[in-house]
């Protein structure tokens, strides 16, 4: 049994009589065989410390292992959706391109026919379009103070080169981004007309809408237009207002 003694003199060791808890307790004296289970127990629990942080680090290890496999995975999979979507819109920019050019073709052949249908030469260089009738016509429209008012403008008609088998809403769209579209040069065809600009709106809008244009009576407008299907002749239509006299038509923009 374990002694609780005291150092003193002459290298002796009394035992005190407050045991573990006495203030005078300096040393414990065991047994060999305490000593041994004590010995016993140190190791068991050095061990066990071994083995909890051997185990941890084997946990903490395969942990990293599993978390870079599925990094690794991920960034696969991640550039194998990136390629894939790259293949897509390669694919897609080839197809549109070759429908760009096979609408473009498409649309080449018919203003040749239309040209030709209309006895306009030459069919292969003429724009397809031809002004039908310009003229002046008093117009009615509201102020800003939501009054009355006339004004006198100029009303055109222009036949285009694409036939009513069309639909209105694929007749509309490629006409009016045909007549606006801008080159490199920045023309559009409706300059060759004269005209110096295009409002998507009625005239008293345009006027009321000083952040457009502080001054539209310096400028020929050209004001959003109506469609029509010309059933006699069989092709499209847009008739619109603008706000001064064509300049002179050019050969390219008349049906004869």
């Amino acid at each position: 049994m374990a002694k609780f003694v005291k150092k003193g003199a002459l290298d002796r060791y009394p035992e005190v009589s407050g045991g573990q808890s006495d203030p005078n307790c300096t040393h414990v004296i065991l047994t060999e065989k305490e000593y041994s289970k004590l010995l016993d127990k140190v190791s068991v629990a050095e061990q066990k410390a071994r083995d909890a942080k051997y185990n941890a680090e084997r946990e903490i290890g395969a942990a990293k292992q599993e978390a870079r496999y599925a990094a690794q995975k991920a960034a696969q999979e991640a550039r194998e959706t990136v390629e894939a979507i790259e293949d897509d819109l390669a694919a897609e920019r080839a197809e549109s391109a070759h429908q760009r050019a096979l609408n473009a073709d498409l649309l080449r052949v018919a203003k040749e026919r239309a040209n030709a249908d209309r006895g306009i030469r030459p069919k292969k260089q003429h724009t397809g379009y031809g002004v039908v009738v310009s003229g002046e016509k008093e117009h009615r429209y509201r102020d800003g103070n939501r009054s009355w008012r006339k004004v006198l403008l100029w009303e055109t008609v222009i036949q285009s080169p694409y036939t009513i088998d069309l639909s209105e809403e694929v007749a509309r769209k490629q006409i009016m981004d045909e007549l606006l579209h801008q080159d490199a040069a920045g023309e559009r065809l409706i300059y060759r007309l004269g005209l110096d600009a295009f409002y998507d709106g009625s005239y008293g809008a345009m006027m009321d809408d000083r952040q457009w244009c502080a001054e539209p009576a310096q400028y020929n407008i050209m004001l959003k237009p109506r469609f029509q299907a010309n059933g006699r002749y069989g092709y499209w239509e847009v008739i619109f207002f603008h706000t001064k006299p064509l300049g002179v038509i050019p050969k390219e923009l008349r049906l004869r």
